[in-house]
């Protein structure tokens, strides 16, 4: 069973991971991103093209996946999303899931179309190593990269958020964007860096599951699930409680492994999802 929990903390570790840029783009800017996973499936396949045309590292390549994905975003964002802005809240989430669903469409048939629909991995030479915590408890040495990498931009994220001029003009604009314009936040920039910057986590959670799982055009649905469900368990806008919701997520799993079998391993999340809906309407 404890062999069982650390696989889940791997899991957990890159969902919440693959969530933490949808949470935080919905929670500040009330733009439900829908494309998130289509993002992290390019950041997958950036990482694949890295490894076996220029023979680079996957968990090297990560800075430079970070910055495609952040000028992809940024003009995402530039082109689609900043015309959303001045809606008012309900529109702006509905148009925003409207943009991403053809967004989705547009970049995964692109893919296929590029890419084929081959399934592909990163699979670099110490993707076999492992760990022995204790006699029977073994951890894969890139398990413990994917924790640390996720740990590392969790803390990263909240020193921004709090320790930084632009994440003080983050959190007084999605307090209340007037009150941040009128007070000399250029609103519009921050908006347009935080937004890519969110495109750029999801190109982090793309190199770790082309590492870790496998990348094709379809998988961002998946991701993009597991991400939802995250979102429904931490609450938006939230930094910490999206780690712990993906740890949780990936425990509960890997239990459901254990003892039903891997069949039903996607079935999960899915009752989950449902339970805690189910317990927020009834209050």
């Amino acid at each position: 069973m404890a062999q069982v929990i650390i696989y889940g903390i791997i899991s957990g570790a890159f969902y919440g991971l693959a969530a933490i840029g949808l949470s935080l783009v919905f929670g500040v800017m009330r733009h439900l991103n829908i494309a998130h996973g289509s993002l992290i499936m390019i950041g997958g396949f950036a990482a694949y093209w890295f490894f076996h045309l220029l023979k680079i590292d996957p968990f090297v390549s990560i800075p430079f996946v970070m910055v495609i994905l952040f000028i992809f975003g940024a003009l995402l964002y530039k082109g689609l999303f900043s015309h959303l802005d001045k809606l008012p809240e309900g529109q702006k989430i509905d148009n925003s899931m409207l943009v991403g669903f053809g967004l989705i469409w547009i970049i995964d048939n692109l893919a296929t179309l590029l890419w084929t629909s081959d399934v592909r991995a990163v699979t670099p030479s110490y993707t076999g190593k492992v760990w022995q915590v204790v006699p029977g408890l073994r951890i894969s040495f890139v398990g413990l990269i994917i924790i640390g990498i996720a740990l590392l931009v969790i803390f990263s994220l909240h020193l921004l958020l709090t320790r930084t001029y632009f994440g003080k003009a983050v959190r007084a604009t999605a307090q209340d964007r007037d009150a941040g314009n009128l007070m000399g936040i250029n609103v519009a920039r921050t908006y347009l860096i935080f937004f890519a910057l969110s495109a750029a986590l999801a190109g982090v959670a793309g190199v770790l599951a082309a590492v870790n799982y496998s990348v094709h055009p379809m998988v961002g649905f998946e991701w993009l699930l597991k991400a939802t469900i995250i979102l429904v368990l931490a609450g938006v806008g939230k930094i910490g409680p999206v780690f712990a919701a993906g740890v949780l997520l990936g425990i509960a799993e890997g239990i459901s492994v254990y003892f039903v079998g891997a069949t039903y391993r996607e079935v999960v999340g899915l009752v989950i999802f449902i339970l805690v809906l189910l317990r927020r309407s009834m209050r």
